[in-house]
């Protein structure tokens, strides 16, 4: 496939019915997807064995290594009916990798809202999803995820945001990176089927984390309290409880783990 915007390393390759364009190294899977967007008709995905300028929410920096991390993303064109359900997206990956970790690896995951898989309550996966609109109108959804395959994804970050984790340091010190991703883009294609009904909302909500504890939250006003949370709503947004047992609907927050300090994991 030629490409005005240039790979010069970059390789085509199908997995689980996706095109996938694998790179050594770039800067921004998620950058490269938006820039492609109007150049590949379809959806496809870019797989990068490191990047040099990953992100995360709020622009934070997504520390890797080379052959530390699966960092890729996925450009999923909008359908109609997905329209309402741009909030599940995230959801979507890292339900995903829930599913694809106990499968393979008999791994327990956890979904800390909003875009974080945990596995023993460290962060093992950090999403970033972007939309691409077409004037005022959504047309496109870029998932990006970075999975530590081993520690040394985050060893090298001056400061971490919470505890990581990696599936080396989990007991799965020999993961074939080509194996976990087509496993991975074929369990999003099989739970994207499910994007607008009650059981995709009922597993996020088994899969929540910290359900009945209470955690430091961080509003997007940057105050912070301390919150039980209760359930993920349609929209994707956190119903909490407060101290007091009052409730309050949360749209865009940091949780911090409850067994946490100051020390903090990559994203």
């Amino acid at each position: 496939m030629d490409l005005t915007y240039p790979f010069l390393d970059g390789k085509w390759i199908d997995l689980a019915g996706w095109e996938v364009l694998v790179l050594d190294e770039t800067g921004s899977t998620n950058d490269d997807c938006l820039k492609l967007a109007d150049e590949i008709e379809g959806e496809f995905v870019i797989w990068a064995g490191h990047q040099t300028a990953g992100r995360g929410r709020e622009d934070r920096v997504w520390y890797d290594q080379p052959s530390s991390a699966l960092t890729f993303t996925v450009l999923m064109r909008l359908k109609e009916e997905e329209l309402e359900h741009l909030g599940k997206f995230t959801a979507l990956g890292a339900l995903s990798l829930i599913d694809l970790l106990e499968r393979a690896f008999a791994l327990k995951a956890v979904l800390k809202w909003p875009n974080d898989v945990l596995l023993n309550n460290k962060k093992v996966c950090g999403i970033l999803t972007e939309i691409l609109w077409k004037g005022s109108e959504p047309a496109a959804v870029v998932l990006g995820m970075g999975i530590n395959l081993t520690d040394a994804a985050f060893e090298a970050a001056e400061e971490l945001r919470a505890p990581a984790t990696s599936l080396e340091a989990e007991g799965e010190a020999s993961v074939d990176e080509q194996a976990l991703l087509e496993g991975l883009l074929y369990t999003i294609q099989q739970r994207r089927q499910l994007l607008s009904s009650q059981a995709f909302l009922d597993d996020w909500n088994a899969k929540l984390a910290y359900v009945g504890k209470f955690v430091e939250i961080k509003h997007y006003q940057g105050e912070t309290g301390c919150f039980s949370p209760e359930f993920v709503n349609p929209d994707g947004s956190l119903t909490v409880r407060d101290e007091a047992g009052e409730q309050l609907r949360l749209y865009s927050s940091e949780l911090s783990s409850p067994d946490s300090s100051a020390a903090s994991s990559g994203s």
